[in-house]
């Protein structure tokens, strides 16, 4: 019988502390975007106000407020395209921040109640899972590198 780690609170908190209580600084997530493809890719959780872009210019915020929830979204900047993506907490399946893969799984027993479950995978099995969510939503190839 396996005892589990129940917490009760916020999901993106969670989230949040398990991706960076390691001293790695890129995170590899795939997640179902809101056209409903799925999206996997290479991110980074540092919060910029300049960037350089794909096309070599130089991109500035424009200094206003965040538009989307932080218990709903993760802002991170994704290292391929050069951008900041908000990854909803909801629809991500899966995260690896260093040696650690997470599998995320959802039930929702009501409006007010979730139950989240971080199952921990070993690492040599993470092509294996990013295989299974491609075949899983129809996409034979590394969504990565698709806008």
């Amino acid at each position: 019988m396996e005892t589990l780690k129940i917490e009760i609170g916020k999901v993106s908190d969670h989230l949040y502390s398990l991706m960076t209580q390691t001293k790695a600084r890129k995170i590899r997530a795939g997640f179902i975007k809101k056209d409903g493809s799925y999206r996997e890719g290479t991110f980074d959780l540092k919060d910029r106000k300049t960037w350089k872009q794909t096309d070599g210019t130089m991109y500035q915020r424009k200094g206003k407020k965040r538009t989307t929830n932080p218990d709903e979204y993760i802002l991170a900047h994704d290292l391929t395209k050069k951008q900041p993506r908000n990854i909803s907490v909801s629809r991500l399946k899966w995260f690896s921040v260093g040696k650690k893969v997470y599998q995320i799984d959802r039930l929702e027993l009501d409006n007010d109640v979730n139950v989240v479950f971080f199952n921990p995978v070993k690492f040599n099995h993470l092509d294996s899972l990013m295989e299974y969510y491609r075949k899983l939503n129809n996409t034979g190839e590394n969504n990565d590198k698709s806008s």
